[in-house]
């Protein structure tokens, strides 16, 4: 399946990569083809869509920034097949009133599309759900919702929640270092840990991890009391109500 990418930022190129790792053909479309790197214009097939590009019958995503919609927009010529938009606080309504498509999806991928490990939640109308999901899959896990609330929330956890792992994943490495460890083998060890983490959370729920984890009277639990009274819980709701409410800005 042939998927054009419209967008040249870190988005556009991850799910370009990861695509192309699921045996997707990737064309990536930006207005100024020379802003993407050697690599990225070695590994695609790169078109600019200037003044007019047309978009018939072509299942395309758009990757660029939210503000430049109605910019892009004016530029597409023709109904796509599907469209895929990735582009942040930009509702279905909004989409489907700037591109012309059989098929719309409204999605919220991570960087890990590079690697075809996103989790994506998503929203759909239109005629072929097989094909949106299929793309979306290409990258990672699509999962869809029913509703802009669930998937302003879903797209929180899902884009928002790896800063939020990569700021624990520091703090630990601090640690180790107050602990005595040097400062990249203190690295190395918490980078083995999410990953030995992400082994065990494909076997149990996180309260039966945890509760694996602690035995009684043990050091784990005596980290996990000071977490708790340190209000680290309290905190993660806050940062994540923070974020909801920028999202529905």
């Amino acid at each position: 399946m042939k998927v054009y990418i419209l967008g040249s930022g870190a988005m556009a190129t991850a799910m370009a990569f990861g695509l192309k790792s699921s045996g997707f053909e990737v064309v990536l479309v930006a207005r100024d083809v020379s802003r993407l790197s050697q690599n990225v214009r070695s590994e695609f097939a790169c078109e600019s869509y200037g003044e007019r590009f047309d978009i018939s019958e072509k299942n395309i995503i758009l990757a660029f920034k939210p503000y430049a919609l109605g910019e892009v927009s004016a530029n597409l010529a023709g109904t796509a097949a599907v469209c895929v938009s990735v582009l942040a606080r930009t509702k279905m309504a909004v989409l489907k009133s700037a591109v012309s498509a059989h098929s719309y999806a409204v999605a919220m991928p991570n960087l890990a599309s590079e690697f075809c490990a996103s989790v994506t939640p998503f929203m759909f109308e239109g005629c072929d759900i097989c094909v949106a999901e299929e793309i979306l899959c290409g990258f990672g896990q699509a999962v869809r919702v029913s509703s802009e609330a669930e998937f302003d929330a879903a797209g929180v956890l899902a884009g928002c929640a790896p800063a939020f792992f990569a700021l624990f994943g520091e703090a630990l490495c601090d640690a180790g270092v107050r602990g005595g460890l040097g400062r990249e083998t203190a690295k190395s060890l918490t980078k083995g840990v999410v990953k030995s983490v992400g082994a065990l959370v494909g076997k149990f729920d996180f309260g039966a991890l945890r509760e694996r984890v602690c035995s009684p009277a043990g050091t784990t639990i005596e980290g996990v009391f000071e977490l708790e009274n340190g209000g680290v819980r309290g905190a993660v709701l806050r940062a994540f109500a923070g974020s909801l409410a920028k999202q529905k800005m």
